[in-house]
């Protein structure tokens, strides 16, 4: 489709949330303009729901932001944000949600430390402590998968980019693992 300049229609986006927020999901995704791109996806159990997160998106961020959104349509069209190919705007958006209390924010976080922007790692590392720890360890019991995929990915980076920079414990994509494991032992 893509060669033939045809648009995807952004409405998959809504299932990246849980059914309770999906009329808001819509709502925040409508002013996403068109994208050539699909995006694969990643499935996580949300409050006991299925939902399929996009790996990348490819919109422009600046269009996004100009619209005037409800406090929750911008925090879900922020945690897409999260999701963009651009790890500047990846890291700003992460800035936006990460202290947040709803329970669709943890995926996009944690998604996040299974990447190689350290610098995305150091920001999230810093905010540990002020984590609703509650809504954290839920979302990490409920999908131990995407966890155990997560500190695989968050190894291969260290040990491919960041091995001659940090020792494996000092490593933040570490760190923030194995927070996130102390939380479902």
């Amino acid at each position: 489709m893509q060669e033939l300049g045809i648009t995807q229609p952004n409405t998959y986006l809504a299932s990246a949330f849980p059914a309770s927020v999906r009329k808001d999901a819509l709502a925040a995704i409508s002013i996403f303009p068109e994208s050539p791109h699909m995006s694969r996806t990643f499935t996580v159990r949300i409050d006991g729901e299925d939902a399929s997160i996009p790996q990348r998106i490819y919109h422009d961020p600046e269009r996004v932001s100009t619209i005037e959104l409800t406090p929750t349509q911008r925090e879900l069209a922020d945690c897409l944000l999260t999701r963009h190919c651009d790890g500047f705007v990846r890291q700003k958006m992460v800035s936006r949600i990460i202290l947040s209390k709803s329970a669709w924010v943890p995926p996009f976080v944690v998604q996040l430390v299974g990447e190689y922007v350290v610098e995305i790692l150091d920001d999230i590392r810093k905010e540990l402590k002020a984590l609703d720890v509650a809504q954290y360890e839920s979302f990490l019991r409920a999908n131990t998968e995407f966890l155990a995929r997560t500190e695989q990915r968050s190894i291969s980076y260290w040990n491919c980019y960041y091995r001659h920079r940090y020792s494996r414990e000092e490593y933040p994509g570490y760190q923030l693992m194995s927070w996130f494991r102390s939380l479902v032992k």
